[in-house]
């Protein structure tokens, strides 16, 4: 006040013109009490225009000393003036109370329309925007971070994003880097969380119950919990976050803290799933124990454990392999064991027909072999399941081990059937119809149909007939030819004919006679000598057996020019429809029976010797002789007539 007195009486020293109301208007300013509002009331220290417009008669030479001691006076108390500035900022809440920066000092150089400016508006003015406003709003955006309440369940919903709206500025306020003073401070509130949060997550797995449903993967169970502050997976930018050089990991202190808290949480997710492995393993072991293997599809092991582990790992999400590893591991030996004991019980259901079975031949073509069918092998699975062959493949071995006893016991009995089969028949057709037609369809013969598959017994019993077929056939050769007295009548002679086309034939006796038995005839040579010292020699053809009826011819000798002695056929009476001796001959012996017989009795020793020396043997005659000479079809015919001759007697 004394100082603001001895002003004034400066003034009135300099000048005694000064206005009352000047006088009195700079006493009041200048006694005062020196605050922010004092000094914009008063203008900041100078006679505002309103005031002056209450006294438009006054010039400024009258006032000037007055002007002069009131910005004397602002210049003097502008320090106090920062303080009390300061200190008004000081209290400022939050930076929704402050907003924006640009607002902060603003209000220092507003003036009324033709007042000039103060040096103290100037210079509190700058002031404010280079250090009060940055110190502010500096303390605002450290005060925000540490006032973040960062917990679990906040977290899903918390920002850490620079509040660049609400400052007014991406950045700097002043010379004052805002934005970097909110992540160093962000920075290290985060880093003081981490300890709180950690140890919330390991409570809340510490006391995570094991559910019903499927299990999440740890990322998923941590995305839940986390929400946006999952880290996600960015290599570039994590590096980049860690290179010092870039501002270090304060320069994102955010994705620092998610990866650090997102670690840990992984880390207790991954913890909290492999305790539960005794719980699932436990799990999966009453699940295989409540199959019953009697009912339903038979699954294959990949299918039973993926419908069952399916229960907790949905198809498609990746699990750890330490965490699902043991437990498919559990689950297939677990599987395979039921898988066994399944395939036992189906294999005994399915065979069960085949123990009551005869064991015989026609016991295994009326059960097919006794083997159980495609049908019943696929109906035991299940027709969606992919690895459903497995389960097949496996039913079937076992099925086939079970019935192998009984399967082998029928196969041996089967083999003596056919043996004694051809041993009871005699030499002719009509006593081996019986064995001929039990090896009838396994000798691709007219007759009975098999049922699929049995290759391997097929195959032994085919060899059986085959077998049993050349010895009755080489019996009946043997018989044939021991009848026909080659020897004793021929001698070493071949037998001569000619074909319609004049060509010359040349038979060797014991491939026809041969040849002719094999198809159900004999063949007989004969001399006799009449009363008048005259001999004759003949040829006869009978049915195998029986001596009618009868076809004979008359053999006449000739000679070669190789010296081969050559009995000519001559007056052969003809089978009934067929034209000239060579005809008959050749449809007595033609015929798939020749042909066994050949081979039949070359193995057996009969024939050795005969096809190596004969132009026209058995074959020839098939294949040859009866070239152009008379269709297949005719010669049955003309046997079939000639039998029947022997009917009619």
């Amino acid at each position: 006040m004394a100082i603001a007195l001895a002003l004034v009486s400066v003034g009135h020293g300099a000048s005694a013109d000064v206005p009352d109301w000047v006088k009195a208007y700079t006493t009041e300013a200048l006694a005062a009490p020196v605050t922010l509002d004092t000094a914009l009331r008063y203008r900041w220290y100078q006679i505002g225009v309103a005031v002056r417009s209450q006294h438009p008669m006054v010039y400024d030479i009258d006032i000037a000393p007055a002007v002069q001691q009131l910005r004397q006076h602002g210049l003097s108390v502008q320090e106090d003036l920062k303080r009390q500035l300061d200190a008004r900022l000081a209290v400022v809440p939050s930076l929704e109370v402050a907003g924006p920066a640009t607002a902060q000092c603003s209000w220092i150089m507003a003036r009324e329309r033709g007042e000039g400016l103060t040096q103290l508006q100037v210079n509190l003015d700058a002031y404010c925007r280079d250090h009060a406003a940055p110190a502010l709003y500096a303390r605002l955006v450290r005060e925000r971070a540490d006032g973040m309440d960062v917990r679990l369940a906040t977290m899903p919903s918390l920002s850490t994003e620079y509040p660049g709206r609400l400052v007014g500025t991406s950045g700097y306020v002043g010379r004052e880097d805002v934005a970097a003073t909110y992540t160093r401070a962000l920075d290290q509130r985060l880093r003081k969380a981490e300890p709180a949060v950690t140890d919330e997550l390991h409570t809340i797995f510490a006391r995570k119950a094991f559910g019903e449903g499927s299990l999440q993967t740890d990322a998923a169970q941590c995305r839940d919990l986390l929400g946006p502050w999952y880290p996600g997976d960015d290599a570039l930018r994590d590096l980049a976050a860690s290179d010092p050089l870039n501002g270090g990991i304060a320069a994102d202190a955010p994705r620092r803290f998610a990866r650090t808290i997102g670690g840990v949480c992984r880390r207790e997710a991954k913890a909290w799933l492999l305790r539960q492995q005794p719980t699932i393993t436990t799990a999966i072991r009453s699940a295989v124990a409540a199959v019953d293997v009697e009912r339903g599809p038979i699954l294959s092991v990949n299918a039973r454990c993926s419908a069952i582990l399916g229960r907790w790992f949905r198809t498609g999400v990746k699990f750890d392999a330490d965490l699902v590893d043991p437990l498919q591991t559990t689950c297939r030996r677990e599987v395979e064991a039921l898988t066994a004991k399944a395939i036992a019980a189906r294999a005994a259901m399915i065979t069960a027909r085949f123990e009551r079975s005869p064991r015989t031949l026609a016991g295994l073509e009326q059960n097919g072999w006794f083997e159980p069918s495609a049908e019943e092998i696929q109906g035991a699975t299940d027709p969606n399941d992919r690895d459903r062959g497995e389960v097949e493949s496996g039913l079937r071995a076992r099925a086939a081990t079970v019935v192998r006893p009984w399967r082998e016991a029928a196969w041996e009995s089967a083999l003596s059937e056919v043996a004694d089969a051809y041993a009871r028949a005699g030499l002719t057709d009509v006593a081996l119809t019986s064995a001929r037609g039990r090896c009838a369809p396994y000798l691709s013969m007219p007759g009975r149909s098999l049922p699929a598959g049995g290759t391997d017994l097929r195959t032994a019993v085919a060899a059986a007939c085959r077998a049993q077929e050349g010895r009755f056939l080489a019996r009946r050769v043997e018989a044939a030819l021991a009848e026909a007295h080659i020897a004793d009548v021929l001698g070493l002679g071949r037998l001569a004919t000619s074909s319609p086309d004049g060509r010359a034939v040349s038979l060797k006796p014991r491939a026809v006679v041969a040849a002719a038995a094999a198809n159900g005839y004999q063949i007989r040579f004969r001399r006799s000598t009449s009363w008048g010292f005259q001999t004759r020699t003949t040829m006869q053809i009978t049915p195998l057996g029986s001596t009618e009826p009868a076809l004979d011819g008359t053999l006449e000798p000739e000679s070669r020019a190789d010296g081969v002695p050559v009995w000519r056929v001559t007056a052969l009476e003809d089978l009934p429809g067929l034209d000239g001796p060579l005809a008959t001959i050749a449809c007595v012996t033609q015929g798939s029976q020749a042909a066994l017989a050949s081979l039949a009795n070359m193995a057996a020793g009969t024939l050795i010797g005969i096809a190596a020396d004969a132009p026209y043997t058995a074959s020839a005659l098939i294949l040859d002789g009866t070239t152009g000479l008379l269709e297949v079809a005719a010669c049955g015919d003309a046997k079939a007539a000639f039998l029947r001759q022997d009917a009619l007697r």
